[in-house]
C-alpha cells in the first residue's frame, strides 16, 4: 500500500511537471526527466506528426542497435494507428542520451528491443503521434505500468492541445489572415518598443513604407481573390529580403511596413531598392495573365530625420512614400523637411 502511495505521488509529481511545459520538446523533457522514478525502461520516445518529428530520450548506455529497433517499432505502430504511414528516411531523429534508470546497468552492444509500452498521442480525436516506454528486458512492464503510462500519456495530449489553442489565439491577435505576415496592431506595439530602445542606445532605427503600384486596377481586372494571391506572393517576397529580427507587417489594403532596426539610411536605401527590383523582376500571374507589377516605397530613420515619436517616424515615412507616388511611383524617395 505504502508503495501504491509513493507511485501515486510521483505520478501527480509528473503531471504537475507536464502541464507546465508549453511545446513538444519541453513536454518531452518533462516526462522524460520524471518516468525513471515510476518506470524501469531503457528509452522514452515521443513521435510527433508535425515534421515528423522522433524524440528519444534514452539511457546512456543504449546502443545503436536498440535505437533503431525503437524508431523502426514506433513508426509501425503509429503507421498502423494513425491515417498514412510515415517515411522513416524523412524523419527528423533528436537523440538524448541520459542516466534513466535509478540503478543504471551496462547494456550489452548489441542488445535489441524486448518489450514496450506504446500509446497513440490524440487530439481531437485525430491521432497526431505516439509515446513508448521501451526496454531491452523482457517483460519489463505490468498492468499498473500500463495504467499509470496512460494518464501520462493523456495528460501529455491535453497539455499540447490546451498550448496550440493558446498559440492559435495568440497568431490571430499579432497576424494578418490572409497574408500571414505581422498585422498593424503587432507592427505598431513593435514599432513603439523598437522606437524606444533606439532612442534609450541612439542606435538607428528605419521604416520602409511599402505600396503596390495601381493595385485596384488588378482587383477590378481580375477580381479580389486574384488580387489577394498577389497580396500574399509580395508579402513572402517582402519576408524573404530582410532579416528574421526585422519586421514586415501588413499596414492596410496594399500597403505594407519593414521595421529595420540598428540598420542606418544607407543600408536602408540599398534594401529598399533591392526589393524594388525584385518585385519589378517577378512575374505574377492574375488570372492566367503574366502581370508585372512595381511597388513604390518611402523611407524615415531615426536619428537622422530627428522623430520625436514612434508615430512621427511612421508619418514621415508616409510623406515619402506619397513623393515617390507623385513622381511616377515604382520609385524608392526618402523623407526631407521639404516633404511636411
Amino acid at each position: 500500500m505504502r508503495l501504491i502511495f509513493k507511485n501515486l505521488n510521483i505520478l501527480r509529481s509528473t503531471i504537475n511537471a507536464i502541464s507546465r511545459s508549453s511545446e513538444v520538446k519541453e513536454i518531452s523533457e518533462s516526462a522524460g526527466n520524471n518516468l525513471s522514478h515510476l518506470f524501469d525502461f531503457s528509452s522514452f520516445g515521443v513521435l510527433w506528426k508535425e515534421g515528423p518529428l522522433l524524440s528519444l530520450y534514452q539511457e546512456e548506455s543504449c546502443p545503436p542497435s536498440f535505437s533503431d529497433d525503437v524508431v523502426k517499432n514506433m513508426v509501425k505502430i503509429f503507421s498502423l494507428l494513425g491515417e498514412e504511414p510515415i517515411d522513416i528516411t524523412r524523419m527528423t531523429i533528436q537523440v538524448e542520451k541520459r542516466r534513466l534508470r535509478a540503478n543504471p546497468m551496462k547494456m550489452d552492444q548489441r542488445a535489441s528491443l524486448k518489450s514496450h509500452l506504446t500509446l497513440p498521442l490524440s487530439k481531437e480525436e485525430e491521432i497526431i503521434g505516439c509515446v513508448s516506454l521501451n526496454s531491452d528486458q523482457t517483460n519489463a512492464f505490468d498492468v499498473q505500468d500500463l495504467q499509470f503510462f496512460s494518464v501520462i500519456v493523456y495528460q501529455m495530449a491535453s497539455t499540447l492541445e490546451y498550448f496550440q489553442k493558446l498559440s492559435s489565439m495568440k497568431n490571430i491577435a499579432i497576424y494578418d489572415t490572409l497574408t500571414n505576415i505581422h498585422n498593424r496592431r503587432y507592427f505598431e506595439e513593435r514599432l513603439r518598443i523598437e522606437t524606444q530602445r533606439s532612442i534609450t542606445s541612439k542606435a538607428s532605427l528605419s521604416l520602409i513604407m511599402v505600396d503596390i503600384d495601381h493595385f485596384k486596377k488588378i482587383n477590378d481586372t481580375f477580381g479580389h481573390p486574384e488580387g489577394d494571391k498577389i497580396l500574399r506572393e509580395i508579402a513572402s517576397l517582402l519576408k524573404s529580403s530582410v532579416r528574421k529580427r526585422d519586421t514586415v507587417a501588413r499596414y492596410g489594403g496594399e500597403e505594407f511596413v519593414l521595421i529595420l532596426p540598428e540598420v542606418n539610411l544607407e543600408g536602408t536605401s540599398i534594401i529598399a531598392e533591392r526589393i524594388r527590383r525584385l518585385i519589378e523582376s517577378t512575374p505574377f500571374d492574375a488570372g492566367g495573365v503574366r502581370s508585372n507589377i512595381t511597388i513604390s516605397m518611402g523611407i524615415s530613420n531615426f536619428p537622422i530625420h530627428q522623430p520625436k515619436s514612434d508615430k512621427e517616424l511612421v508619418k514621415m515615412a508616409d510623406l515619402a512614400l506619397y513623393e515617390a507616388k507623385r513622381e511616377g511611383r515604382n520609385r524608392v524617395c526618402i523623407f526631407n523637411e521639404s516633404l511636411r
